[in-house]
């Protein structure tokens, strides 16, 4: 098995130069890691997520990552055979879907159950680790038994002796990202901020906070918005920064109703930053040290 290297220039270069240009970053990058795969294996792996909810109304997700498959096989030449791991849970069981796959691979999915039960079991103790403050490398890390830490040791989280506890929300694939996000998670507990992250947010604040605002169409975007309306609600929360693509549909419908609605009831500082290729570390510094500082400044610390 082989994994696409870091996110970096060069697999963001790759993925501009092969993509449409009014789509968001996330699939730009997402392009780059394929290519940076395509000639070193001989398979490769491409989810397809339609639906990740069992049950509730008309909600899927975003329509790209329903389709990335298809962008991918009629925008590059040369890839190898695709394998699709179609997630679409209000039709078909995880289970389900696992075992389909596991049917096509070379070997045709001896060993499936084990396999399966210590999938389930992995994923189980890595949304633990994530609710319990580390980020999604480091809890993976942990998981793995790669690094004892979980994650902490790298500069985000809880900062010794600071006063301001900033909220960090966004899609993980942003978020997290030291490239595409300059680091942003690091930098604010470079300025004495306390981070915490939609990941620490429990299902249960997140539907509790959901039922103010039905009929949200898209799933990953509804844990956006419940996140932000439990943070804005939180009194040990001091700030809320939303970080978004540029060129995200879903993300700027929903960010609307945050600003309309959401925020109308609290004085909690948000601060909005969209994301793209052209985003510079400077300017992602500069808004990070303004809002801490104006955060700060509003406390009286």
């Amino acid at each position: 098995m082989a994994v696409s290297g870091p996110t970096d220039e060069r697999l963001l270069k790759l993925g501009v130069r092969h993509c449409v240009d009014d789509i968001c970053v996330p699939v730009k990058l997402f392009f780059g890691h394929v290519l940076d795969l395509k000639d070193r294996v001989d398979y490769l792996f491409v989810p397809r997520l339609v639906s990740v909810e069992k049950s509730g109304g008309d909600s899927y997700t975003c329509p790209k990552l329903m389709g990335l498959p298809d962008m991918i096989k009629g925008a590059l030449d040369g890839l190898p055979p695709v394998i699709e791991f179609r997630l679409d849970l209000k039709n078909h069981s995880l289970k389900h879907t696992a075992r389909t796959v596991a049917r096509s691979l070379p070997g045709r999915g001896g060993g499936f159950k084990a396999s399966f039960r210590s999938a389930v079991s992995t994923q189980a103790l890595y949304q633990r680790e994530l609710l319990g403050g580390a980020d999604p490398a480091g809890a993976m890390r942990k998981v793995l038994g790669e690094n004892g830490d979980g994650g902490r040791a790298r500069p985000a989280g809880r900062a010794a002796g600071s006063s301001v506890n900033i909220a960090l929300v966004g899609h993980d694939y942003l978020v997290h990202d030291p490239f595409i996000s300059h680091d942003l998670p690091g930098r604010l507990a470079s300025l004495g901020a306390n981070v915490t992250f939609t990941t620490q947010v429990p299902q249960e604040a997140i539907e509790r906070e959901l039922a103010l605002y039905p009929d949200i169409s898209w799933s990953f975007e509804k844990v956006l918005l419940g996140a932000t309306s439990h943070f804005l609600r939180r009194d040990d929360i001091h700030g809320v920064i939303i970080v978004m693509g540029f060129a995200c549909g879903p993300d700027s419908i929903v960010g609307e109703i945050i600003s309309r609605e959401v925020r109308r009831d609290s004085a909690t500082p948000v601060m909005v930053l969209v994301l793209d290729e052209h985003t510079g570390e400077a300017g992602v510094a500069t808004r990070a040290e303004a809002f801490v500082d104006m955060v700060r400044r509003s406390r009286g610390r």
